[in-house]
């Protein structure tokens, strides 16, 4: 087992999980190796210099490390793990029944691994979420925006201030046959379960049923916004009429104007955007 440690995941949460896993590999009496990352994309790098050496490789940190290697190594026949020490963990709330550390390094190297979906965008893969609108913009900007504040406090003031001049955007969206074109608050391309810490855009989602789940928000009337984002983070959100829910295996996006997409956490400004799912892609160590 190949662990690819982010030290700056969790504010130090990563770090201090080193011990655990040497602890619990000892004990197990499991050979396993353990690098630290350095820079970003840092873990793309050494995940794909390792898929040989290695027959599980496992993402130590937040969702943005579990991307990183993910996308070292597609296409290869390691299997991909992810022990959960970043601020979010959404991806892991999909797969996993507890969040306890020492839980679930004993299921890495216990539990077999299964052939799950991923998505593709442009030629980078996510196997979480994907999304476009509100939520993007949001996230864009606390990656991209002038640090005035740090942490949840951050998030929090570029989602007032996001809110507040946040104008809906002009999208045509086709999944598969179906062509859509309205003002949109917000998209998701869903695979798993969670994003944003624990946003449920899409109930539903499975990451082994060979297709996305997406979420279509239409413009809404900012009054109503509150009450629906309340209800949209518990995942009750399928009773206003803006929103509609739908499965597909290729999704197109195009405006006018540039957006921001958001894959697994990392953002990017596009006027053109193409999902793909690929279905039964990587294999993914879970519980059964």
């Amino acid at each position: 087992m190949l662990f690819i440690v982010n030290p700056k995941a969790g504010n130090g949460r990563a770090i201090k999980a080193v011990e655990n896993i040497k602890n619990i590999c000892e004990r197990n009496r499991i050979s396993y190796s353990i690098e630290f990352t350095n820079y970003p994309e840092n873990a793309i790098e050494i995940a794909n210099k390792n898929i040989a050496k290695f027959e599980r490789i496992i993402a130590v940190g937040g969702d943005g490390t579990l991307n990183e290697v993910l996308n070292g190594i597609i296409d290869s026949n390691a299997a991909l793990g992810v022990l959960p020490c970043g601020t979010g963990n959404d991806f892991a709330r999909t797969i996993y029944k507890t969040m306890d550390i020492d839980k679930i390094l004993e299921l890495l190297i216990k539990s077999d691994y299964k052939k799950c979906d991923v998505g593709k965008c442009f030629n980078k893969y996510f196997i979480n979420i994907a999304s476009v609108g509100l939520y993007a913009e949001i996230a864009h900007k606390v990656q991209r925006g002038k640090k005035i504040f740090s942490g949840k406090t951050s998030y929090l003031y570029h989602l007032i201030n996001t809110l507040v001049q946040y104008k809906n955007k002009q999208f045509k969206i086709q999944i598969d046959n179906i062509n859509i074109e309205s003002e949109t608050l917000l998209t998701t391309i869903s695979n798993g379960k969670y994003y944003g810490g624990g946003i449920m855009p899409t109930p539903d989602s499975d990451i082994f049923d060979g297709k996305f789940d997406i979420c279509h928000i239409r413009k809404i009337n900012k009054i109503k916004i509150p009450f629906l984002l309340n209800k949209y983070i518990k995942g009750n959100h399928k009773d206003f009429n803006e929103v509609s829910f739908y499965k597909g295996k290729r999704v197109k996006i195009e405006s006018d104007d540039l957006f921001a997409v958001n894959l697994d956490g990392e953002t990017f400004l596009a006027n053109k955007v193409e999902f793909q799912l690929k279905s039964k892609y990587i294999n993914l160590i879970c519980p059964k």
